[in-house]
């Protein structure tokens, strides 16, 4: 008798473990994303001088220009969208920059010159627009570099060399002291 009970015994409790069995059921979901454009930028020159021996010469280096490391003075990195470029400028103060004896320099006789460097890598990472001794425009900003969306976007690792200029045909002779309020700002949409 004890055996027929123990086997009813397993087969009820067989037929229940079936009726608890967990039910499953198939759904479905989305997955939608937000990557937003970013714009980081350093520089590793904190100041560019000039001294001048002669008043003859529309393009007199920074005494910076020739210490410029090869990988680039400018790093950083664009992400645009596929409909935009990204940008690295030189944005230039007021100024002028203002000498001991009250002598003055336009910012518009600073000029800048920006070269692809060797750390540009990514998607369209390729610079355009690269400025050539181009004049600096006081309170505003000058494009350096142009970094095409291709109708891609852009993913790039920036790599950038920029050197200094000054028109110092017409410079009155003085010490000028250092003007801050330079920068270097990337922009991508």
């Amino acid at each position: 008798m004890l055996r027929k009970s123990l086997v009813t015994a397993l087969s009820v409790a067989a037929m229940a473990g079936l009726s608890v069995a967990p039910a499953y059921a198939a759904t479905t979901f989305t997955v939608a994303a937000t990557v937003n454009t970013i714009a980081t930028i350093n520089i590793s020159t904190g100041a560019y001088t000039f001294t001048s021996s002669d008043n003859t010469n529309t393009h007199l280096a920074a005494n910076e220009n020739a210490s410029i490391p090869a990988a680039g003075n400018i790093t950083g990195s664009i992400r645009t969208s596929k409909a935009n470029p990204g940008f690295i400028n030189v944005v230039a103060p007021a100024g002028p920059l203002t000498g001991a004896a009250a002598a003055t320099i336009p910012i518009a006789s600073l000029q800048v010159t920006c070269a692809a460097g060797t750390g540009n890598t990514g998607v369209n990472a390729v610079p355009t627009g690269l400025a050539s001794q181009t004049a600096l425009t006081a309170s505003a900003s000058t494009q350096c570099a142009k970094y095409n969306n291709g109708a891609t976007g852009t993913s790039a690792q920036v790599g950038i060399l920029l050197s200094m200029f000054l028109d110092d045909t017409a410079v009155i002779a003085d010490t000028y002291a250092a003007l801050s309020g330079f920068s270097v700002a990337a922009s991508a949409t």
